[in-house]
């Protein structure tokens, strides 16, 4: 069998028609390259797929940077305010403003040897 009597010559009212009724894939012979269109079809969904997630994660990790931030700044007042109540003199006004009668020791203390 001869395949070029089969096949229509491409004419431009043969292109047109075979456009207007759907079937210009099939002029053009592109249903053998089907298994290569569907494979590239799958690697652009997959890069697509791919550029949401990286694009998701890079969202999530700005969001992450501010709260890293915030917690820095957190840290650094519960540090200095950790600091500022370990001077004796504010342990002391603590104490008074409390009622407390604990005072710092007025002579050093004694140690005690057990023989």
């Amino acid at each position: 069998m001869n395949k070029e009597g089969t096949q229509e010559k491409m004419t431009m009212k043969t292109v047109i028609r075979s456009i207007l009724s759907g079937d210009i894939l099939l002029l053009l012979r592109v249903d053998r390259l089907l298994p290569y269109i569907m494979f590239l079809f799958m690697l652009g969904l997959i890069n697509i797929f791919l550029n949401y997630k990286i694009e998701q994660t890079m969202v999530k990790v700005e969001a992450n940077k501010a709260i890293l931030e915030d917690y820095k700044v957190y840290h650094a007042q519960k540090t200095y305010e950790f600091v500022k109540l370990g001077r004796i003199s504010t342990v002391e006004k603590m104490l008074e403003e409390g009622g407390s009668k604990v005072t710092a020791p007025v002579k050093p203390a004694e140690r005690i040897n057990v023989e």
